[in-house]
């Protein structure tokens, strides 16, 4: 109840306007929606217009379908939002025929400098196979500039959970015991 009405202020990783700002639209009722809002409130998910869309459909506002069925693998844990880097690894192996160790490439690309450079380069690869899949045009534009906002920094999932594992803990102590917190 206190982080779903942000209050929020010297909790790690939530105290931040935007993190406090979204927190009473989410709502976190149990630990995953901690490691979403973490990872929620990102460059490359606010870049790739994933913020909004996640709440609304989190919240029942919004019905939702996969922009193509192959992305039903990689995206249905979040609501078919694109949220973490292996769900992008994901996607580009179920969409885009990637071999796993050209999805690590992609991956790579993505958390490396002028990480936008080499996702490029990546580009003809990944719109060739997502052709072969029959993935053409618009949604194929669609999910690639998703891809490229990831390469302004998406977390892992890993690190999400790590991260809401403090946020947890902080907001505890925060509750429990305010005058040592």
């Amino acid at each position: 109840d206190m982080l779903c009405r942000a209050d929020s202020i010297g909790v790690f990783q939530v105290e931040s306007r935007a993190q406090m700002a979204t927190l009473p639209r989410l709502k976190p009722r149990e630990f995953y929606d901690l490691v979403v809002e973490v990872a929620l409130i990102r460059p490359g998910p606010i870049q790739g217009g994933s913020v909004h869309p996640y709440i609304r459909r989190r919240n029942g506002l919004e019905k939702w379908q996969h922009d193509h069925p192959l992305l039903k693998g990689a995206l249905d844990k979040t609501l078919g939002v694109p949220l973490f880097q292996e769900q992008l690894m994901q996607i580009a192996v179920d969409v885009a025929g990637f071999a796993a160790a050209a999805a690590d490439e992609l991956r790579r690309a993505m958390g490396a400098k002028r990480s936008e450079e080499k996702m490029e380069r990546l580009r003809d690869r990944f719109f060739a196979g997502m052709a072969a899949n029959g993935i053409t045009g618009e949604v194929a534009d669609g999910i690639f500039r998703k891809m490229i906002a990831f390469a302004n920094f998406g977390f892992p999932e890993s690190h999400a959970i790590s991260f809401a594992s403090l946020v947890y803990y902080s907001a505890w102590f925060k509750y429990y015991y305010p005058a040592a917190f």
